[in-house]
């Protein structure tokens, strides 16, 4: 969208338009939301694009000589909804409010917040499982800072990764950890088309150019210090880091220009580095369907899915965060086992925990809409409720016999918040327990707590008692008995007289409306009366709502501890989580060691376990740095290889993240990174093939793999020619055990045979083992058990059948096999 010209502003003749055209040029990009009386109403080219967008009605505005002007409109009441389809179809939204009473004159207006799909936050649009992150990148000479925030939560995060020439996988691999709705980036990034180009490989993510990047990048180290009240950024990790530092200076510009004030929910920047964690790239998050299925990119089916039993928004979503950052420190991840085996063996105080944690509401997505104005009095009712709630866990923990440490700093923060003289309390004090949606209604304030309230209200209740009483007095006084005192909210207070009784009426009732059967009229003293209702009720619903913003006020000045409760509530609760999980499925807690061996003795897949109507087969595997660290897998498809391979890769992060895992025993050794390469998918997009995708991910493995890496490696080189793929597998499986900075533990399966010889060659490094199958039968009977040794065949010609090719496929198949496999054949 262009932005209009001063000379466009004045060719319209009413002050209202010529007011829509100025505000308009300030934003140019959004779609301006122009408040009159109860409808928002769109103008011009918005007009065009929103009515499209919206599916409404395009109207039009008289314009007069030179025709009219293109129109739509949207109940304010009902905006939400609205505004959300909008930013879903990927704009951006400026919301112009009216800010001055009706008066002489034209209404003030100001747009009063600026709605993004990385700043929504309405509730019923956002996932409340789920973060709702804007990201932000800034490309240096030797570097590239990343930085994301949710708005919704005040959670930001910001790294700095070398800049490379693959600088587009990172990314990538920063991208699918945070998912992002949208990022921002500067003019020049915007106009590169590599850069640009890499964003906008993920089709969801919207990218758009903001033009003070510059600006708040340039300053961002004033403006944090300031943000945090704080003389140096070296405590946040940010003092050495400056491609970080600009990154998150322009994110945190941009949350403060969308939201048109100072986002104090933002109380820290967590700096984050890759080697923190174990490193999951895109592929091996896509691979392993940790968040989403391949098939219909869908939560249903995932590793999520199956894991997140949480009872709280605040839970769901670290726990999504723990998957996408697997501990690497031992200590840690002993820590949070050690929490869920006392939750195991605790069955009653866990369930009475949990059964609390239902109850609570989202803490940080109530402080956030506290902090930037657009709560209501319902959050302050829900913020009591959940941290009443939370005193009740804390109390529930300390009966636990061994009470961690985690439990004694909960208890600290929950109390500083939900104790007496608390917050929580002083809500309980003010706020009656079913406020209205609005807090400038009235209603709000309980009677007994402010004098100056309770004396309005005794006024306001004398004056509508002499109200009440006038009807009886004036049907007795005039002798009308059908007379009756009403109130609208058009004409106030009346007197009404049917026709027939007109006559009767005392000379004082001054005629105030006319209706089709009686006469409506008003008295001094009725006039009296009711102007000390309405102006003191006006003067209540102004001091109750004041009293509430400052209940507001009060609540932001312990912002800092309600996230800290809401940290320790989201920890209890995933924690819980893993617990019952644990307790019901039988999973058992591992033995987490550094020796570089891995050891799972009848490991079980945790998804297809659960989806399976027969009971699961279990396996082995073990894993090290010496005689089994490369495991080449053979047998043909159906068997089990890749459910085998991924639920050993599953149980490693399952363990790394300190949850209990589906094994009868289980020894993990300390991996720094998890690499799952697996399928055929192409990038037609991108000018690639399903072997060029298949061989850049490989590329990006064989250069980024350590000797404490964990590498599952499904079917290399099947998109090719039989004897290059041969060529190529074998080579990759061969650097893996002849490279020493590369030799991690690998599973390799594959369809070519040949490999197998690869343990003859390598013994001290490589294993041959297959999935086992019953032939005594007609057809393959599979076993799901991987067994020692090399598979004989692939059973495709059975597995075909199985699948329903045709009969005569199948049996041309098998002479045509015959004839390959004849000694003329192969020469």
């Amino acid at each position: 969208m262009q932005s209009p010209t001063p000379e466009a502003e004045r060719e319209f003749s009413t002050p209202m338009m010529q007011q829509f055209m100025h505000i308009k040029r300030q934003y140019p990009d959004c779609l301006l939301l122009f408040r009159l009386g109860d409808f928002y109403e769109l103008f011009l080219d918005d007009a065009l694009v929103g009515a499209k967008a919206l599916d409404i009605i395009l109207t039009k505005r008289p314009r007069g000589k030179d025709g009219d002007i293109p129109m739509a409109g949207v109940p304010f009441h009902a905006a939400d909804a609205y505004i959300a389809k909008l930013v879903k179809a990927g704009h951006k939204v400026a919301i112009c409010e009216q800010v001055s009473e009706p008066g002489k004159g034209i209404v003030e207006r100001e747009v009063v917040r600026i709605v993004t799909p990385g700043t929504i936050l309405d509730e019923k649009t956002l996932t409340a499982k789920e973060h709702n992150y804007t990201m932000s990148i800034s490309i240096g000479d030797s570097s590239v800072g990343i930085a994301f925030a949710d708005v919704s939560t005040g959670d930001f995060q910001v790294t700095e990764v070398p800049y490379t020439e693959q600088f587009e996988q990172a990314i990538a691999n920063e991208y699918v950890r945070f998912s992002p709705a949208e990022c921002i980036v500067n003019e020049t990034s915007y106009n590169d088309p590599r850069i640009l180009g890499a964003l906008r490989k993920e089709r969801s993510l919207n990218v758009y150019y903001f033009p003070e990047w510059d600006t708040h990048a340039k300053n961002a180290e004033q403006l944090f210090k300031k943000q945090f009240n704080v003389k140096t950024l070296r405590s946040f990790g940010l003092h050495d880091k400056d491609q970080a530092l600009k990154a998150a200076g322009a994110l945190f510009g941009y949350l403060s220009h969308t939201q048109k004030q100072k986002v104090s929910h933002v109380t820290t920047v967590r700096t984050y580095a890759s080697d923190e964690y174990v490193s999951l790239d895109a592929s091996t998050i896509s691979n392993l369907e940790l968040f989403k299925t391949i098939r219909d990119a869908d939560e249903r089916g995932s590793f999520i899915e199956c894991i997140d039993e949480t009872k709280t928004a605040m839970g769901g979503r670290l726990l999504k965060q723990w998957v996408r950052e697997p501990l690497r420190v031992k200590k840690h991840i002993e820590e949070r086992l050690a929490v869920v085996d006392l939750f195991i063996q605790e069955r009653s105080i866990r369930q009475k925990v949990r059964a609390r944690l239902q109850t609570m509401y989202d803490i940080e997505r109530i402080v956030s809409r506290l902090a930037v104005g657009i709560s209501t009095p319902h959050d302050l009712i829900n913020l009591k409720v959940t941290l009443n709630a939370a005193k009740d866990v804390s109390e529930l923990l300390t009966d636990v016999s061994k009470v961690p440490a985690l439990f004694a700093e909960a208890h600290a923060s929950i109390s500083a918040v939900s104790g007496p003289h608390s917050i929580a309390e002083k809500i309980q004090s003010l706020i009656v327990d079913q406020p209205p949606f609005d807090a400038k209604e009235g209603g709000l304030i309980k009677r007994g707590v402010v004098t100056e309230l309770d004396a309005l209200h005794d006024g306001i209740f004398d004056s509508k008692q002499w109200i009440a009483n006038l009807e009886q007095r004036e049907r007795e006084r005039t002798g009308i008995s059908s007379l009756k005192v009403r109130f609208n909210n058009v004409f106030g207070y009346y007197i009404e007289v049917s026709k027939p009784n007109l006559d009767m009426v005392p000379k004082e009732y001054v005629r105030k409306q006319t209706t089709v059967n009686a006469e409506r009229f008003i008295t001094a003293d009725l006039h009296e009366y009711e102007d000390k209702v309405l102006r003191g009720q006006d003067v209540i619903n102004k001091l109750e709502y004041k009293l509430f913003l400052e209940l507001i006020d009060e609540v932001l000045t312990h912002i800092v501890k309600l996230k800290e409760v809401a940290t320790h509530i989201a920890t209890i609760d995933c924690l819980t989580c893993f617990a019952e999980i644990a307790d019901r499925e039988r999973y058992i807690k591992p033995t987490i060691t550094s020796d570089g061996d891995i050891s799972i003795f009848d490991g079980r897949h945790p998804v297809v376990e659960r989806l399976k109507d027969t009971s699961f087969v279990p396996n082995d595997t073990t894993l090290d740095a010496r005689d089994n660290q490369l495991l080449l897998i053979t047998g043909p498809n159906m068997a089990g290889k890749s459910v085998y391979m991924r639920q050993v890769a599953l149980i490693v992060l399952m363990a790394h993240i300190g949850c209990f895992v589906p094994a009868r025993r289980a020894t993990i050794s300390l991996v720094d990174r998890i690499f799952v390469r697996s399928g055929a998918s192409d990038s037609i997009g991108r000018g690639l093939s399903t072997f060029m995708v298949e061989m850049v991910e490989t590329a990006y493995i064989l250069n980024h793999a350590t000797k404490d890496s964990l590498i599952i490696m499904d079917e290399i080189g099947r998109g090719t020619s039989t004897y290059d793929g041969i060529s190529i597998a074998w080579a990759i499986a061969e650097y893996l055990v002849t490279n020493p900075e590369r030799r991690a533990k690998t599973l390799f399966a594959t369809h070519y045979h040949e490999l197998q010889d690869l343990e003859k060659q390598y013994p001290d490094h490589i294993k041959n083992y297959h999935m086992a199958i019953e032939e005594t039968h007609d057809s393959p009977v599979f076993l799901y058990r991987i067994i020692r040794g090399g598979a004989r065949g692939s059973y495709a010609i059975a597995v075909a059948k199985l699948a329903g090719v045709p009969d005569e496929v199948t049996k041309r198949s098998t002479e045509l096999l015959k004839q390959f496999n004849t000694p003329e054949q192969t020469k």
